[in-house]
């Protein structure tokens, strides 16, 4: 096995793009490996490594970047993983064998398998096959901070794989190119700067995301959208963002605007503001409440903005709203 070594960042940005990995320990770690029978996980994770050609610690939220050669007929124990996984062909074919069936990889095809899905290697040719794989650890993402999209990539991801996902390269140059720029990165004699290795493995993320987003069923989508309305509709008092609807309903924000707006043909923020408005008009009809009272009920940020939107959806003040249905005022 050859161990590939990388180039220390200074300390403020090691704790970004890089875990301090003792590799000898990072070998008999069996968190990763089901079923939860020890001497099962052992037996895996031994024969795993015994085939073992190339691996390079990564920063969170990658794991396990590795690449493994399989000599003709070898067939490897069945095990999954706690995490997504991506297992992939650098020279093939050879098959990933799933309860969903037979995958025959050729060179630079690959499989995302989601949590729990039981899966092993089959080279069925004469000749030796090479393989490369990562797991995705949504529970161990580093120290990336929020605007930097990965916690939200990581958990559309977690939406869009459940099972077996089988993607031929063929028939996408970008994803293609980035998967073989990728493999450069682990497989290369010479070292990489962690940079590259992490900037290649965070455009490989993305490009996946691109490829499996417009595959997501109506059906999916419609539960979503149906979801966001009920929560929008039980919380018309509250201040929400985005970033907070999609987590109560565990999704990421980008599968959230786009399952919204395909079933109802509007923004989710759109919509909110029309249910705060229509609800304000009841409010308004009570005299006991002025109209500062029901824009802090209603939960918007002053009452300026709230007469804003109140003119933009019913084309007139709610003080104008009022008067109409209280003249004497």
């Amino acid at each position: 096995m050859r161990h590939k070594t990388t180039v220390q960042a200074p300390e403020t940005s090691r704790q970004l793009i890089q875990r301090e990995i003792d590799v000898e320990a990072d070998k008999t770690d069996l968190s990763y490996y089901l079923p939860s029978i020890r001497p099962q996980r052992m037996a895996s994770l031994k024969q795993s490594w015994s085939y073992l050609a190339y691996y390079h610690p990564t920063p969170g939220p990658f794991a396990r970047f590795t690449s493994g050669h399989f000599p003709p007929k070898t067939t490897t124990q069945k095990h999954n993983h706690s995490v997504i996984a991506m297992h992939g062909s650098l020279q093939g074919p050879l098959t990933l064998l799933t309860p969903e069936g037979g995958y025959e990889l050729d060179s630079g095809d690959f499989c995302m398998i989601g949590p729990g899905v039981d899966h092993h290697w089959f080279n069925e040719g004469p000749h030796t096959a090479s393989t490369i794989a990562f797991l995705i650890d949504l529970e161990r993402l580093g120290e990336w901070p929020e605007q930097s999209g990965v916690a939200e990539a990581c958990r559309e991801l977690e939406t869009l794989v459940k099972g077996v996902e089988c993607v031929k390269t063929a028939g996408n140059p970008d994803l293609q190119h980035a998967f073989w720029r990728m493999a450069d990165q682990l497989i290369a004699e010479h070292p990489h700067r962690m940079v590259d290795i992490t900037s290649r493995l965070l455009l490989f993320l993305s490009l996946i995301l691109n490829h499996f987003a417009p595959t997501v069923s109506g059906k999916i989508q419609d539960d979503v959208a149906q979801r966001i309305r009920r929560l929008l509709i039980n919380r018309v008092n509250d201040r929400l963002t985005i970033p907070e609807v999609a987590r109560e309903v565990h999704v990421s924000p980008t599968l959230a605007k786009t399952a919204f707006r395909k079933t109802y043909g509007c923004g989710i923020m759109a919509y909110f503001n029309e249910i705060k408005i229509w609800q304000a008009k009841r409010m308004l009809s009570d005299p006991t409440l002025t109209v500062d009272q029901v824009s802090r009920k209603l939960g918007f940020s002053s009452p300026a903005y709230f007469t804003r939107a109140f003119r933009k959806l019913s084309g007139e003040t709610p003080s104008s709203f009022r008067s109409k249905r209280f003249p004497s005022e």
